[in-house]
């Protein structure tokens, strides 16, 4: 063979090992994500996205923009996942493909600024990164909004590299994805202003029209958002259910990402902290825009927290977001580090950095462990409510059972277990002929007492449905009906745990019919 020959071998050699170690860090990601499609519990949040998704398209805009407040774009893609596969797995498939896509671009983020070392050193972190192990595979907006972060944040970054109308542009554009997603999109797409901003600045006003038209585009989206925050705050904590400190919360994201807790946390924290160092030194823009995503939305929050604007109700996963740059700045930080080392001796070091973020302690925790989710508590039910449901029927409130029940629950309508959700979603509820209602047990119950009040019930062994047969003329009627059945329930389902559950969901009628001036 020629020294040509040779040479050209050895060119195609290293111009296809990132793509080969892409697709094998990919490969590894989707290893450790498969069994977890349907070995996992169906979680109530989950079931919020999948009874939504499932419904019409129109239903399903009106349900999120103006009933919940939010970001729609998962919904519409889990919309059309069910479209091809009406199960609850078609919404965990969904995430996992947003999972791996993410790795990739991460990598293509990360090198942009500091070369394919870096790069492959960041979708390595990407890929065992526990935020994604976790989320990779939930169903709801987690592993599509880091994907879309990490889109965004690249597109950015090309923008200032090559600041051509064309770039610009994909980049304003990009910047919409992450507030389409999620209303935290708003730190990303603040901290892309403020920068573009200042970069702008003493230049002409008409230059930039095209990009001011297209970010116009994102004060829809910040509307919804306004409509989200008057119902409530974010969904928060470890377990979907508690909440957690601003502060908090952003050392379990970041460690999430990459680095875990404790002692190995701040170990990654001083390689990020060499990584904007190495950033900031040639492309200062950069550094601002990383440092404004990863260090504003904690201060915010905090504020907002501590003036009532906002509830404590905050977790790690809203916080994914800053996955992308934490990890891309980890990686440079290693990179950076690592050149002044022999080259063997900095593979090794590289290598263990990421044999370190995989093996760290969790810093997220798994929050689909409750049993009465498992594909055995939710079977035998969902079998029987596919037999009962018509098109119509109210399903209060959501839950994995009903989750479990398409396709048949798609033509009921869900109602949420928040009061203010609930009142405006009653108020567009027409005539229906019955309501049914779901209660986890943690153990069987005895129906004897429900038997002898009249109360049409059906008891599974991790599951109570009640039901009200109507006909009832709207909404307001089937409320009343649910919540007259929920008092008369309470007493007699002694279980505590189901007992205080039944309590909260009376609770929660009880006051969307104050807000709808009705009697409970």
């Amino acid at each position: 063979m020629s020294t040509a020959a040779i040479e050209r071998h050895s060119l195609r050699t290293v111009a296809f090992a990132p793509a080969l170690a892409l697709a094998g860090l990919m490969a590894f990601l989707f290893a450790r994500l498969w069994p977890d499609i349907g070995g996992k519990p169906l979680h109530e949040d989950e079931a919020v996205a999948g009874l939504i998704s499932a419904r019409p398209l129109g239903d399903l805009l009106h349900t999120v923009v103006l009933d919940r407040g939010g970001a729609p774009l998962h919904f519409i893609l889990a919309h059309v996942a069910l479209a091809i596969d009406t199960t609850p797995e078609s919404l965990r498939w969904l995430s996992l493909v947003f999972a791996l896509a993410t790795v990739p671009v991460c990598y293509d983020l990360t090198r942009r600024l500091a070369g394919r070392s870096a790069g492959l050193v960041a979708a390595a972190l990407t890929a065992t990164s526990q935020m994604l192990l976790v989320y990779g595979t939930f169903g709801r907006m987690y592993s599509l909004f880091a994907f879309a972060s990490a889109l965004a944040s690249d597109l950015f970054v090309r923008a200032l590299e090559r600041p051509q109308r064309r770039e610009v542009l994909a980049a304003a554009a990009g910047a919409l994805l992450p507030l389409a997603v999620h209303p935290f999109g708003a730190f990303l797409f603040g901290a892309e202003a403020a920068v573009a901003l200042w970069l702008w600045r003493g230049r002409t006003l008409r230059g930039a029209l095209p990009v001011l038209a297209l970010a116009l585009l994102a004060l829809p989206l910040l509307l919804t958002d306004l409509r989200l925050s008057d119902r409530y705050a974010p969904e928060a904590g470890k377990d979907l259910n508690s909440g957690t400190s601003a502060g908090a919360a952003t050392l379990h994201a970041l460690g999430g990402a990459a680095g875990g807790r404790g002692a190995l946390l701040a170990v990654f924290v001083l390689l990020a902290a060499a990584g904007i160092f190495a950033v900031a030194r040639r492309r200062p823009a950069v550094a601002a825009f990383a440092a404004l995503t990863i260090a504003v939305p904690p201060v915010v929050l905090a504020v907002a927290s501590a003036t009532g604007v906002a509830g404590d109700r905050l977790g790690p996963r809203h916080l994914i977001f800053m996955l992308p740059l934490w990890i891309a700045l980890v990686a440079i930080g290693a990179t950076q580090l690592g050149a002044m080392l022999p080259p063997k001796v900095r593979v090794a070091a590289l290598a263990a950095i990421v044999a370190a973020a995989a093996l760290a302690p969790n810093a997220v925790s798994e929050p689909r462990t409750i049993p009465t989710g498992a594909e055995g508590a939710v079977a035998e039910p969902a079998a029987w409510l596919a037999t009962q449901l018509g098109r119509g029927d109210v399903l209060y409130p959501y839950s994995p059972v009903f989750f479990a029940a398409l396709p048949a629950a798609k033509e009921a309508r869900a109602y949420s277990r928040e009061p203010v959700a609930l009142a405006r979603a009653v108020k567009r509820t027409g005539a229906t002929q019955r309501v049914f209602i779901s209660i986890p047990l943690r153990e069987p119950l005895n129906g004897d007492g429900l038997r002898r009040a009249g109360i049409r019930f059906q008891a599974f062994p991790s599951w109570l449905i009640l039901e009200s047969r109507g006909p009832f003329a709207n909404g307001t009627a089937v409320l009343e009906s649910a919540a007259k059945l929920l008092k008369a329930a309470t007493p007699l389902v002694t279980e505590t745990n189901a007992h205080a559950y039944t309590e909260q969901i009376r609770g929660t009628a009880c006051a969307a019919l104050v807000r709808l001036r009705s009697a409970c």
